[in-house]
């Protein structure tokens, strides 16, 4: 894949034709419009799903740990973008950004019964419009810059170089606000690849951590996520055979009805497309954790910190350009990954437990 484009100094110099210029959206520009659930064939692949572990009824941390209730459900989606006008303009003296803002909205409901699921407000933003302003005559009078600047001072920097393109604000009416950070790869030619079998028993994808325990298998012994599931998932003796073993911790997700995906959800994203025809794609990601510094980043409501806090979040975005009887169609795909954590293995340690949300979704308007 092509590397991400940064802004790279000298950036051009700022004058005051840029308050009425146009904003830079970059790769998000692509986002504007209305985006609801691509599913034709009204089958299973063209559903939304979410895999959620939580702490089950009658259980806490300090007496009766490691019990968890598991959720595993088909959603339906409408994805709003829309544009804000203008460039946003964040000073920083010789230095000056103009952010392209895109709000959105994201409303998901139950296919079981309708019912709303999820509602989520928030913020994507285009980073890379950077402005040189060195001070000027008017500046330097207006701000009783003299005798300590000059006119002229800061028209060779130094540059602030954006570590990220792109991030993403967003608040959740659960209790938890997110600041994402990240970059995009344009553009791919073909579609987005997707592992199969025994490759597919990747744990950063999986519904089921490390910390959550191994479900039988190991590195040289993959769960072959393309074949039926293994024999012990369906015997309902574990818990009183062996009540204290790790496939009867995770057996539930594995013997859920909705597997593979229950497992490994994006393998929905896989097979939603293996028929289509897709000419090239845009890739974007993004984390609430970044090696680099303090970017990004979770905060959360009382009641979520203690009981059931959530301490990461990745999202991937696919943004692909199908082709239909001639002609090229605009598909959004998505996976994201936020972590919980509460409770304690047998180790002492905090088990982390993905709640995992993909989709595939088509502009309507």
């Amino acid at each position: 894949m092509p590397i991400p484009a940064t802004p790279q100094p000298p950036y051009a110099m700022y004058s005051d034709d840029v308050l009425s210029a146009p904003a830079n959206y970059g790769v998000l520009q692509q986002l504007e419009g209305r985006w609801v659930n691509h599913n034709p064939e009204r089958n299973s692949t063209g559903w939304g799903l979410h895999t959620t572990c939580l702490p089950s009824p009658g259980t806490n941390s300090e007496t009766i740990f490691g019990i968890f209730h598991f959720m595993c459900e088909d959603y339906t989606e409408e994805l709003t973008f829309t544009l804000v006008d203008r460039g946003v303009r964040n000073r920083g003296g010789t230095n000056e950004q103009f952010i392209g803002a895109v709000k959105y909205n994201q409303s998901i409901q139950r296919v079981s019964d309708g019912v709303g699921i999820h509602e989520e407000d928030g913020m994507y933003l285009w980073l890379n419009q950077m402005y040189n302003h060195p001070a000027d005559e008017q500046s330097v009078l207006a701000d009783n810059g003299y005798p300590g600047i000059a006119v002229g001072a800061g028209s060779n920097g130094p540059n602030f170089v954006p570590p990220s393109s792109i991030a993403r604000s967003g608040s959740i009416p659960h209790g938890s606000s997110i600041l994402l950070m990240g970059d995009f790869q344009e553009v791919s030619p073909g579609r987005p690849e997707f592992p199969f079998g025994p490759a597919a028993w990747q744990p950063p994808f999986l519904s089921i951590s490390p910390s959550m325990g191994s479900a039988g298998a190991t590195p040289e012994n993959p769960i072959n996520l393309d074949a039926p599931a293994p024999d012990w998932v369906h015997d309902k003796s574990m818990p009183v055979t062996d009540p204290d073993g790790n496939r009867t911790y995770t057996q539930r997700i594995l013997a859920d009805a909705h597997y593979p995906y229950s497992v490994r959800p994006d393998l929905r994203l896989r097979d939603a497309i293996k028929d289509q025809t897709i000419k090239c794609y845009t890739v974007i990601d993004l984390s609430t954790k970044q090696d680099g510094g303090p970017q990004g980043g979770v905060m959360n409501t009382p009641f979520v910190n203690r009981f059931a806090r959530v301490t990461e979040v990745n999202a991937r975005l696919w943004i692909e350009t199908v082709v239909e009887d001639g002609q090229e169609i605009l598909q959004l795909q998505y996976r994201q990954i936020m972590f919980f954590e509460f409770m304690f293995g047998t180790d002492g340690k905090t088990t982390r437990w993905p709640h995992i949300q993909i989709n595939t979704l088509r502009k309507r308007g």
